[in-house]
């Protein structure tokens, strides 16, 4: 057994002041106050030192990083290993591997990469993987690949499904030919389907919405605005109660106020915080590789050489800090969008999230700066700032 003391924990509905977690093999066991809970003589005790104890933060977002881009060819099950301890590192506990648009067959290739990899890391864990396209506007692109953009397809998903029935989330424009049979097949066959790349009016996603879209990709980012006569997409994910909008909060794709007006809109329980990271997430600025193509970092911002803004190398505990700078949000509410809502949003709720009995021991230790200092998954320690330090 091993116990987390000495601080402020952080559940759903609270925070604990001088609580208590203990946690027995992969699983939670107890939470509470301090002064309530029988910690056995034999137990690993931890003393946070007046920080916090919180959920691992969920990441459905993400194309890799250290170098390691999920789409290249040749990219190996040791390669997504490498990226799940730099996200450990980071709070991350568990992400889906994101998949820019590509032809059918890379596309299928780093699907097939996915489903070898679940199950083999050794940091955050890998829980599957999102579909970023490639079925989106061309007109909102953005950074993916227009030369690869094309109609929806189940034939393709199927085809997905076989060799990754670990997909998770797919990303769409639901105002082209056959995405909204797209998205009922999809959320039959299991999906969460997501508004990205869209040029969808408000009464497009709204329709979206009724066929089973529960999700938008980079609120804001590659999607109609908001304007008083149009509402656009835009519109549509922050007043639609149904749907959990992605922000990427590296005040970057959003300005801070931007980020705020997300989270009044959408209240505690529908905002996900994500990182949409690139390959070049943990490595110094200059030029790097993402998706076949040059990009380079500078001040914090990933551009194609065009100019177009290309990802981010953002993480999880950055976004956390970000968000709560930009807002009065009460701690647990802010936590809560970067641990819980991301796992709901894929229906992993049930294990992952939460500091509550029986759901996995997916553990962060914070600072009173939010920094982090320890992460562990399923019960095992793959992070601690201090032996990271020593080394």
């Amino acid at each position: 057994m091993i116990a987390f003391v000495g601080g402020t924990v952080l559940t759903p509905s609270r925070q604990i002041t001088d609580g208590a977690v203990l946690v027995e093999g992969t699983r939670i066991v107890v939470v509470g106050p301090r002064r309530l809970v029988a910690i056995p003589t034999s137990a690993e005790v931890i003393d946070v030192e007046g920080g916090y104890v919180a959920p691992g933060f969920v990441d459905v977002h993400c194309h890799g990083a250290l170098g390691v881009d999920f789409n290249r060819p040749g990219t190996t099950p040791e390669d997504l290993r490498r990226v799940a301890a730099f996200k450990a590192s980071h709070g991350t506990t568990s992400f889906l591997a994101a998949i820019a648009t590509a032809s059918p067959e890379a596309t299928r290739q780093a699907l097939a990469l996915v489903h070898e990899s679940v199950g083999a890391c050794q940091g955050a864990e890998l829980l599957g993987a999102q579909a970023e396209g490639p079925f989106l506007n061309p007109e909102a692109a953005g950074a993916q690949s227009r030369d690869h953009i094309r109609p929806p397809s189940l034939a393709e998903l199927d085809d997905w499904l076989e060799v990754c029935p670990e997909l998770r989330l797919v990303a769409l424009a639901p105002e082209v030919e056959g995405a909204l049979e797209f998205i009922r097949e999809g959320r039959r066959r299991g999906l969460t389907l997501s508004v990205g790349h869209s040029c969808a009016t408000y009464e497009q996603v709204i329709a979206a919405v009724g066929a089973g879209l529960t999700h938008a990709t980079h609120t804001f980012n590659c999607m109609t605005g908001l304007h008083h006569l149009r509402p656009g997409a835009a519109g549509a994910v922050l007043t639609c109660d149904d749907i959990t909008a992605e922000a990427i909060a590296d005040n970057i794709h959003l300005h801070p106020a931007t980020l705020d007006i997300i989270a009044r809109c959408k209240g505690p329980g529908k905002v996900a915080l994500v990182t949409d990271a690139v390959s070049a997430a943990g490595l110094p600025e200059g030029k790097h590789e993402w998706d076949g193509r040059p990009i380079t970092v500078s001040e914090g911002v990933v551009r194609l050489d065009d100019g177009t803004i290309a990802g981010s190398v953002l993480t999880m505990d950055r976004a956390l800090r970000n968000l709560v700078a930009a807002t009065e949000l009460a701690l647990t509410d802010a936590v809560q969008m970067a641990t819980l809502n991301p796992a709901r949003s894929i229906g992993v709720e049930d294990r992952k999230g939460s500091l509550e009995c029986g759901r996995d021991a997916d553990v962060v230790v914070l600072d009173r700066d939010l920094e982090v200092q320890m992460t562990m998954v399923r019960g095992a320690l793959v992070y601690s700032r201090r032996n990271a330090a020593a080394v």
